[in-house]
């Protein structure tokens, strides 16, 4: 009499990781695409409110100014006096959009908006948030 040997695998059945890696990838691509990836300031600011809102330029250049007066432009920081020595090489002809805290003095801005002027900027913008509709 014949006997039939059967060979049972003992190995554990492992699972495809194919369908995770594929899911991964495509909610990383879903939320590079969907989320809004926003250049951050040296300092954290309050803007004003405002009724309208405009579009900003791909090629602005923006200046925070906080609620102390300091300013930045990117990461270096400094008085509104040095913000000449803050502004980057290849300023001149670009729009410049303000963003200034809305605690900071009105004198300090257009302090700014003077600075500017005498180094050459022609198109400056100050920012605001978008007051909410009652």
């Amino acid at each position: 009499m014949k006997r039939r040997i059967q060979i049972v695998n003992d190995d554990p059945q492992q699972e495809p990781m194919l369908p995770l890696i594929n899911i991964v990838f495509l909610l990383l691509i879903f939320f590079m695409i969907a989320g809004s990836l926003q250049k951050l300031g040296p300092f954290d600011v309050d803007p004003p409110a405002s009724a309208t809102a405009t579009a900003q330029a791909p090629d602005t250049l923006v200046i925070w100014v906080g609620q102390g007066g300091e300013v930045g432009v990117d990461a270096p920081q400094g008085r509104i006096e040095d913000v000449s020595s803050l502004l980057p090489t290849d300023y001149a002809g670009r729009p410049v959009e303000i963003r200034a805290d809305r605690g900071v003095e009105g004198t300090r801005v257009v302090g700014l908006l003077k600075r500017l002027q005498v180094l050459g900027v022609d198109k400056v913008q100050l920012m605001t948030a978008v007051e909410p509709e009652e």
